[in-house]
């Protein structure tokens, strides 16, 4: 296991002389100077009050957010090749996609938003199976009565069944079955095109959540998986070692992880 402590104190070896640094401009302008740094620190220390305005514990906030953020999508991007190296007949679509783009518009983010196969790819991959067959957990703070009788009592803890939802054949035509570009296809079906982005939020796709509190992070998770991808498809040609399907994820409770234990075989393209 990781050890926090060292973990911190590693961290505060590499994030502690900014914050200082941040400490020393703030005392002598405010808060408010010429070439402030609009980032993840100065809206901390924005942020903060009391005991929390240390260096310690602003360090502490950057590594958890760096945590929620990185793990995330690494277990997403192992979904994502899995489900590419079993069905390797989607590698060349997706590699054409990606040179067509990449030719006119250059690696950038305005070429990740028309790369609308990848970001099928990345939403049927997560509508197959994500972190947790449950999103949105909700504790009840107070008895709430619906209009037909029904109580949900002070204390119970809700949810939404998200992997349910995604595998309904009223909600998905041939829910089960991985149909990568999916959403791509449905995407003209839109007046602006933008309900089946992989950031998109629906009642029927909720691997984000919904409402207020969703995913704040899922934009920034968009265009880096979508990266890794596009880099994948034009740089390699890959397959699993020893299946021709997914291999099985593990469950324990409520949350689903991806197998750690399978291997991809990985080849460099010849250009």
């Amino acid at each position: 296991m990781t050890s926090i402590p060292e973990t911190n104190r590693r961290g505060g070896k590499h994030i502690g002389p900014i914050i200082e640094e941040r400490l020393k401009h703030l005392k002598e302008n405010g808060n408010v100077w010429a070439d402030k740094p609009h980032d993840l620190i100065s809206w901390l220390m924005d942020e903060a009050e009391g005991s929390e305005r240390t260096v310690k514990a602003w360090t502490q906030r950057v590594l958890t957010l760096n945590f929620a953020s990185v793990h995330t999508i690494a277990h997403i991007f192992i979904r994502v090749l899995y489900n590419l190296a079993a069905n390797p007949q989607y590698i060349q679509p997706l590699r054409e996609e990606v040179e067509s783009v990449v030719a006119t518009e250059g690696w950038s983010k305005d070429a990740l938003g028309k790369m609308y196969k990848i970001d099928s790819f990345l939403r049927e991959s997560l509508r197959i199976e994500s972190d947790s067959s449950v999103t949105m957990v909700r504790k009840v703070l107070k008895d709430f009565r619906f209009s037909d009788g029904k109580v949900i009592p002070k204390g119970a803890f809700l949810a939404v069944a998200t992997r349910a939802t995604h595998l309904d054949d009223e909600l998905y035509e041939n829910a089960h079955k991985f149909d990568p570009f999916r959403f791509a296809n449905m995407r003209g079906e839109d007046e602006d095109g933008t309900n089946n982005q992989f950031v998109s939020l629906t009642p029927e796709y909720l691997p984000f959540g919904l409402g207020r509190h969703a995913c704040p992070g899922r934009f920034f998770a968009a265009n880096k998986l979508k990266s890794m991808l596009a880099h994948v498809v034009v740089s390699y040609d890959i397959k699993l070692e020893n299946s021709a399907k997914p291999p099985q994820s593990s469950r324990v409770g409520i949350g689903i992880t991806a197998n750690t234990s399978a291997k991809v075989m990985f080849r460099k393209r010849a250009h």
